[in-house]
């Protein structure tokens, strides 16, 4: 195999001082696409998130726009199809959500961060061996998470990994959560589902289920 046809990114070396942030403030808007069975604000740890932390520590995965934290709730489904059923996002709301206090994130879209070996591959690289080996060396530098190109969605568009104790957090929730189905630019179908498209990988902190059955 081709030089160019194996991953370059390797995991983090040296000081990350200096490293590119980006700057949340309390006026931030993220959003959050999940469960309307369970709060939006809970940090995983179980290594299916691409920059999960080790316990004690977790992350929170959210998106700079309610369109981008839809599409990577749905993940790999999108592969390969224009639409998906819009029976897969009967249960999923959208929260708005903002920080408690200023946080400054890594920035891993800023062109700075290839001085500290960053290249684009972080944020779409399997498996997530090395983008979490990355995001215990942001968590440990001090910075409040990692701001990154999220994989299932093209274009502009930033989601943010922000760090925490791991599990739910007593944080100020959205009052008034949106239907997913309802953000204007989900490629979403009303026509029934195909039996390929009935299961669906779920975000950190749920099993990948099949319809009609709970997960836990």
């Amino acid at each position: 195999m081709a030089d160019r046809q194996r991953s370059a990114q390797g995991r983090p070396s040296g000081s990350l001082d200096g490293f590119p942030t980006r700057r949340l403030t309390r006026a931030t808007d993220l959003f959050r696409a999940h469960r309307a069975d369970r709060g939006p604000w809970w940090f995983g740890n179980d290594g299916g998130g691409r920059f999960d932390l080790t316990a004690p520590r977790g992350t929170c995965y959210l998106a700079l726009d309610p369109c981008s934290a839809v599409r990577e709730r749905l993940g790999p489904v999108l592969g390969g199809r224009r639409e998906v059923p819009a029976s897969l996002l009967e249960e999923v709301l959208v929260s708005t959500l903002h920080v408690p206090a200023p946080t400054e994130v890594a920035d891993v879209q800023s062109r700075e961060a290839g001085d500290f070996g960053v290249t684009r591959e972080l944020e779409s690289m399997v498996p997530y061996a090395v983008p979490q080996a990355w995001a215990r060396a942001f968590d440990d530098a001090g910075l409040g998470g990692v701001a990154y190109g999220p994989r299932f969605t093209p274009g502009e568009a930033s989601a943010v990994g922000l760090f925490g104790p791991a599990g739910a957090a007593d944080r100020p929730v959205d009052p008034a959560p949106v239907q997913a189905v309802a953000v204007e630019g989900v490629p979403v179908s009303l026509a029934p589902p195909r039996l390929a498209d009935l299961t669906v990988v779920r975000p950190p902190r749920t099993r990948t289920t099949r319809l009609g059955q709970a997960d836990d």
